[in-house]
Parts: C-alpha cells; structure tokens; sequence
C-alpha cells in the first residue's frame, strides 16, 4: 500500500516557507512605506542631509554655486568608489571627468585635462567632497577648450 506521509511532509514545507516568505514580505513592505511617509514632502536638499549629513550637502551646494555648468571638472577619489558617484550625481548637469595619472614625461593623459580649471574629490560616504582650483595651460597640438559648444 502507497504512504501519503512524503507528499503530506512535501505539502507543509512548502506551505511553511511561502507562510513565512509572506511574512517577511509584509514587514518589509510596512517599513517602506513608514520610511517613505517620513520623508514625504522634503526637498531635495532635506533628502540629500538626511541621507548623507549636512555637512556634506551644505559642501555640494558650494559645489553647484562655484562651478559652472558649461564647464567640465575632474574628479577624484580619496575613499570608496561609491562616494565619487554621488559626488558626480549631485553636481550634474556639469560634465565630469575622472583624472587620470599623467605620463612620465608630466604630460596629462588627454588634451582636456590640462585645461581643466577645477578638481573635485570625493572623500567617503557621509565626508564633503573637496574643491581645489588648477592652474591650467593648453597642450601642444590641443585645441584650446575643446568642450565649448559641445556640453548641453
């Protein structure tokens, strides 16, 4: 005779785990929507301090005033890789390039980054990034500003 016990065992396994997948869908769903009705209403700026600080949002804000928004600036890092994108997302609409090292010889790796006026660094999650102003100087066989008329 045929035993039903394996497919009975089968049967509350199963049920056991979507009861407790259910659950936990639950909870994470109620503490969503906690987090997203805490936060309903502040402005960009309110959101950027409460998830990274204040300091480093008042640090961006300086950022977005110094900078220009039909200028490229380079970019840096001192800490983690996660941190340059947020730098870089926060100071759109200006265009960004990673610095890169320069030749042997001294020279920058391509024609714009001598030219670059600004350098940004990102320091780490929850740091204000830093601002430094570069002398800047046109390459030989450069096009001086080779990103005017084309940034939007």
């Amino acid at each position: 005779m045929h035993s039903r016990w394996p497919s009975r065992l089968v049967f509350g396994l199963l049920f056991s785990y979507l009861l407790i997948a259910g659950l936990i869908g639950l909870r994470n769903t109620a503490l969503r929507l906690r987090a997203a009705v805490r936060t309903a209403g502040l402005s960009t700026a309110g959101m950027r301090a409460r998830v990274f600080g204040q300091e480093y949002t008042e640090s961006i804000l300086r950022l977005r005033r110094t900078l220009p928004d039909d200028e490229p600036y380079l970019l840096s890092t001192t800490g983690d890789l996660g941190s340059l994108l947020w730098v870089r997302f926060d100071l759109l609409p200006r265009r960004a390039i990673l610095l890169r090292p320069t030749a042997p010889d001294g020279a920058a790796a391509d024609c714009w980054q001598d030219q670059i006026r600004w350098l940004v660094t990102a320091t780490g999650v929850r740091r204000p990034p830093l601002l430094e102003e570069r002398t800047t100087r046109v390459p030989a066989g450069c096009a001086a500003r080779p990103w005017a008329g084309r940034m939007p």
